[in-house]
């Protein structure tokens, strides 16, 4: 077995142990997770943006995209089989503004491009978190 067909199985492990029960259920489970990663993420943008602005700002700004590109990359891969294609990749796009936004912060340290960029991000991630609550609503109806 090679590495590769390895973590495959790991990942799919991951996926069973998400959710079991019918592929109806497990997607509605795994549009919730992404979900309310996704607000999460806008709350505490919104939170962060209510503080001054200094250079503390922007390493708690640089932070925060950071974990969250990270594990919104994460949940997808693991979840991607039972949330199919679409949804995957506008998150892993999401994902990679949001790595490119945490590079850009470093290489910059400007605290204006900073906001604007994390506010398009915030608003970005609650654009996607409703459509995965679209999605949920009519994974639920199919049942």
């Amino acid at each position: 077995m090679t590495a590769e067909e390895e973590y495959a199985g790991m990942r799919q492990v991951r996926q069973t142990v998400l959710c079991p029960g019918p592929p109806e259920e497990q997607q509605r489970m795994a549009l919730w997770i992404i979900r309310r990663l996704l607000v999460q993420f806008h709350r505490e943008w919104t939170a962060l943006r209510e503080r001054e602005c200094d250079d503390a700002w922007i390493r708690a700004a640089n932070a925060l995209l950071d974990r969250y590109s990270h594990q919104l990359y994460d949940i997808v891969c693991d979840v991607k089989a039972i949330v199919g294609d679409e949804v995957a990749v506008e998150i892993r796009c999401l994902s990679a503004d949001m790595i490119k936004t945490t590079n850009i912060l470093v290489m910059l340290g400007c605290s204006e491009e900073c906001c604007r960029r994390g506010d398009a991000l915030a608003r970005e991630a609650l654009r996607h978190a409703e459509r995965c609550h679209s999605l949920r609503r009519v994974a639920g109806a199919a049942r």
